[in-house]
């Protein structure tokens, strides 16, 4: 064999090599993982059934760490939220507050493919809820009554994402607790009657009560 076609074996054989080992870089997509902070709105429903006050307003503040690989992005998010109202009867004024606290495991797949995070995420979450309301009113010899949720949820959420750089990205998001279970309790501080019936608790079951929308932004560390 010739020198010349020596060489040009060579550097076919070598060409073959740095492509195999390209392809082979790109199939090996390394995870990253960002810490997402965001806040916004809530809709939560009614806490008290005597009560004019539905629960909405812009007053959540949300943590989350995920991990993007490929298309999919999962992680944990922890969610807080509270609310102070009031409304008035024909004789008196009725304060009421609510605060809330969700730890969720979030999994959604990106349905537009992006060399980067930007794109549409579509899936769900599955968590657990800690929820309480106080309603006291501001009439003589009242006593506060609370209402607690702690159950288990679940349901859709879906989030648009603009990655900025390769470390900040922006996002617009959106939850609904579809499916709700749980035990619920509702309680009234008299000393006036035994402490035995003071409180009442019960299981419960509800369909799309919850649904938060929130802005906010990753750091990819």
């Amino acid at each position: 064999m010739s020198k010349k076609y020596l060489l040009l074996a060579i550097l076919m054989t070598f060409s073959i090599f740095v492509q195999a080992q390209s392809k082979r870089k790109k199939s090996k997509q390394k995870a990253t993982y960002a810490i997402g902070i965001s806040g916004g709105y809530f809709s939560h429903g009614k806490m008290f059934e005597n009560s004019e006050n539905d629960f909405t307003g812009l007053s959540t503040f949300e943590v989350e760490i995920e991990k993007f690989f490929k298309a999919r992005k999962s992680g944990l998010s922890i969610t807080y939220l509270s609310r102070k109202s009031e409304y008035k009867t024909s004789i008196y004024i009725v304060d009421e507050s609510r605060s809330a606290l969700m730890i969720n495991y979030n999994l959604m797949y990106n349905i537009v493919k992006s060399e980067n995070k930007t794109g549409l995420y579509l899936g769900g979450f599955v968590g657990a809820l800690f929820d309480r309301g106080k309603q006291f009113s501001r009439a003589n010899l009242s006593f506060p009554f609370y209402t607690t949720y702690l159950a288990l949820w679940t349901g859709p959420k879906a989030e648009y994402l603009y990655q900025m750089n390769s470390k900040i990205a922006f996002s617009v998001g959106a939850q609904l607790g579809l499916l709700e279970f749980g035990r619920q309790t509702r309680k009234r501080d008299d000393p006036s009657i035994p402490e035995s019936v003071q409180s009442k608790s019960e299981t419960y079951f509800s369909f799309a009560q919850r649904t938060n929308l929130n802005l906010g932004f990753y750091i990819t560390l």
